[in-house]
């Protein structure tokens, strides 16, 4: 099928998460598309750093990739949080 659904592109994108939280989601998107990842640090942990690529992007509980071209992957790490008791 010429120029039909058929003929598109899927890409996947892969979410990895260190101990401490999550990522979600791992997807399988259409060329040209959008898609969101939500990380989540479990309690007592907080985001420590994201990687996009093997990028950092920081320490974000979030992040969009725009108009899909290519496989990606993006990974977490956290890290304990320290609690003040003074």
């Amino acid at each position: 099928m010429v120029g039909g659904a058929c003929d598109a592109a899927f890409l996947t994108l892969t979410g990895s998460a260190g101990t401490g939280g999550t990522i979600s989601p791992t997807v399988t998107v259409l060329s040209g598309n959008n898609t969101t990842f939500t990380i989540t640090a479990n309690t007592g942990y907080q985001v420590s750093d994201v990687l996009v690529d093997n990028i950092s992007v920081g320490a974000v509980t979030g992040y969009t990739f725009t108009n899909v071209t290519t496989g990606h992957t993006i990974s977490a790490t956290f890290a304990v949080s320290c609690i003040d008791t003074d």
